[in-house]
């Protein structure tokens, strides 16, 4: 991926320490936290202790895996690290591919987080569905009748009740705080990126990403254009992420397409890699084995 120097503009690698241009330090070359696994092995150890359920997250650390639908790390005979991801159709996309150790295994770490963080999202949404789940009994005329009809009835109520309030919250937070998702769009002949409700534009003249406003109609309709949160060489442009305006050490862009605060999460606590152990994942629910990552 290429960044921008911040000394002399220079794009170059973002895993240099340094701009090969002027010698401008990259200040997130190794910008890492305290606890994040900096290694293959004690990545492998991480997950370990967190019983992270990488079979059911299709996650191969340190292995080669060839199999369709699947994330992993491997170190090659030649020396280089590799973090890959085998897409639905089993052609293999590489994230990267290279001899830095920390780099190669701190990108598999985040895609881990984020694909964690949906899975227990899903369970705990199916958990809540569960909980408040209907129960019927069958009449012998066929009609269907409910079970502690009155208490039952009353307790509807209230919650329909508190369902239309929240509703009307929701609809006027959202009028008012909405912001577009991180993604791409395609409008008027043209497609944009938002980046933390900033807006770019791709000059297919010069084949670059840059910063723009854009008119009524289209802040106002946005949803109507967005495309997808991962990239697409069918949409006939650059990946974002390779522009000079994405910040690979900024997490909190993998959250949008979730609806998540990222802010709220603190990943270096025990308790944000927590799961039901008890309960069933659904490994392909909500992954894009299609996108190249």
């Amino acid at each position: 991926m290429k960044i921008k120097c911040e000394y002399c503009g220079t794009y170059y690698s973002d895993i240099e320490t340094n701009c090969p241009n002027c010698g401008g330090p990259n200040a997130g070359a190794y910008r890492t936290g305290n606890g994040i696994p900096k290694t293959i092995e004690e990545l492998k150890a991480f997950c370990t202790r967190y019983r992270i359920p990488l079979d059911k997250l299709r996650f191969f650390i340190g292995e080669d895996y060839r199999e369709p639908k699947a994330y992993g790390i491997f170190r090659d005979t030649d020396g280089n690290y590799v973090v890959y991801k085998n897409k639905a159709d089993g052609s293999r996309s590489v994230r990267y591919r290279g001899t830095d150790e920390e780099y190669a295994v701190n990108e598999l770490y985040q895609k881990l987080k984020s694909e964690f963080a949906n899975r227990r999202n899903a369970q705990a949404k199916a958990a809540a569905q569960r909980q408040s789940g209907m129960t019927y009994s069958t009449l012998p005329s066929g009609h269907r009748n409910l079970k502690g009809c009155g208490c039952f009835v009353t307790g509807i109520a209230i919650m329909v009740t508190i369902w239309i309030i929240l509703g009307v919250i929701g609809m006027i937070y959202s009028s008012f705080m909405r912001s577009p998702s991180t993604g791409y769009y395609y409008y008027g002949g043209d497609t944009y990126y938002n980046y933390h409700d900033d807006w770019y534009y791709f000059d297919q003249g010069t084949g670059y990403w840059y910063p723009t406003g854009i008119d009524s109609y289209f802040e106002n309709n946005y949803d109507d254009y967005y495309q997808s949160y991962s990239y697409d060489s069918d949409y006939g442009v650059s990946d974002f992420y390779d522009s000079g305006y994405y910040d690979p050490y900024d997490y909190s862009s993998s959250w949008d397409d979730d609806d998540w605060d990222s802010d709220d999460w603190d990943w270096d606590s025990d308790s944000d890699w927590d799961w039901d152990s008890d309960s069933d994942w659904d490994w392909d629910s909500g992954s894009d084995w299609d996108s190249d990552w």
